[in-house]
């Protein structure tokens, strides 16, 4: 290895400008690297192998003081490697003129000089990790709010590259949308060391060409019809590329047709939403489920009437399928009973139907039918 041949002044500049998750692998290559970075004072913190996951929320809310609300949060959880039960919490609020201070009120706060940003292991070494040790909550003041935007977009590349991160949520909906469009444009720029496939939740207007920041793609996004039902780009490669979608109360395109395509690997699909996916093409889906091998799956899709789970069982042989009761839990001398299925494909797989209102008591007039595994609804089951 080329590292082991250099000077140990060299080694460390070179180890101390890569990511985290780099340096913990690259010293396990050799002894010597490894006995070296060990006893240096800056490799060793580099080396505690701490465990994040990172929360960016941006929201448009009012505090009880009338003033906006931390547009701008971002949230940290971090264990240690050893320790899987104990994650200790922080969060980072930036605030600009004329935004409620209430914050401020609150135990445990920091204050960080925005200019500390530029300077990563000087901010982490010395201010960082000790906060994080004690669960501050960290202050960031700016003078506008395209400073805001800048300095959260360069502290969530620092944490990326500083931490060991294994889960990432962006929670972009209700938002005005200016907030998360200039913040992609900096990591345009300045790509954040993003190796995982983070969780987005958004609204129907955040363009998914922002999302391309992400090389790995997303693992989960949730969109919302905050400022409109209508999709822009509903078939985007985004969505295509995504293993688990839901759509809340949106104005949908899709047919069943494009479950068999363009969602053909989702593996799992909520269309809580208006669709083009009548009854009868939902009897083809389970005609479909039943004649094509699937791997586990999960679709959920929202009638706008009422139905019967045997309703969607009409293209499939009796023998393949069982109706069962399920007491409602209403009180009385004669509960109500409502029925879900039980289906095996021609390979020998199980799934299940059922009309969700019904199935977990939110009410009968839900009219949403999932289909899944039976693997998944006993999984459901014991939680």
């Amino acid at each position: 290895m080329i590292l082991d041949g250099l000077p140990l002044e060299v080694v460390k500049e070179v180890l101390l400008d890569l990511p985290e998750v780099d340096i913990i692998q690259t010293v396990k290559c050799t002894r010597r690297l490894d006995n070296f970075a060990k006893a240096d004072k800056a490799l060793s913190r580099r080396l505690q192998n701490r465990i994040f996951a990172l929360h960016l929320r941006l929201d448009n809310t009012l505090c009880t003081c009338g003033k906006p609300v931390l547009p701008y949060y971002l949230g940290t959880e971090f264990r240690r490697a050893n320790d899987a039960a104990q994650w200790n919490n922080s969060s980072f609020f930036f605030q600009f003129e004329g935004e409620c201070k209430c914050i401020e009120l609150y135990d445990r706060t920091q204050e960080i000089e925005p200019g500390l940003l530029d300077y990563p292991s000087f901010l982490y070494d010395n201010h960082l990790l000790r906060g994080f040790e004690n669960e501050t909550k960290f202050i960031i003041k700016n003078d506008s709010l395209d400073d805001v935007v800048i300095n959260c977009a360069k502290l969530f590349n620092i944490l990326m590259k500083f931490c060991i991160v294994r889960r990432i949520k962006l929670h972009l909906h209700n938002s005005d949308g200016y907030k998360w469009k200039k913040m992609s444009a900096f990591f345009n720029t300045n790509p954040p060391d993003v190796r995982i496939q983070p969780y987005a939740i958004i609204d129907s207007r955040i363009n998914l060409d922002s999302f391309n920041i992400f090389p790995n793609g997303l693992a989960e996004i949730t969109i919302y019809k905050d400022f409109g039902p209508i999709l822009a780009d509903p078939y985007h490669e985004v969505l295509r590329r995504t293993p688990n979608i839901s759509f809340f109360d949106l104005d949908l395109p899709y047919t069943c047709k494009d479950l068999f395509g363009f969602f053909k690997d989702t593996k799992k699909l909520i269309l809580w939403s208006a669709t083009r996916i009548t009854k009868q093409q939902a009897c083809q889906l389970v005609q479909h489920f039943y004649e094509v091998k699937q791997d586990e799956r999960i679709l959920e899709i929202k009638f706008y009437e009422d139905f019967l789970v045997k309703d969607f069982l009409t293209l499939i042989p009796e023998e393949a399928y069982r109706l069962h009761l399920k007491r409602s839990g209403n009180i009385g001398p004669e509960p109500e009973n409502m029925i879900w299925a039980e289906m095996t494909d021609r390979f020998g797989g199980a799934w299940a139907l059922m009309e969700m209102g019904m199935y977990y008591g939110w009410g009968a007039s839900e009219n949403r039918l999932r289909i899944c595994s039976m693997e998944v609804l006993h999984r459901a089951q014991s939680i």
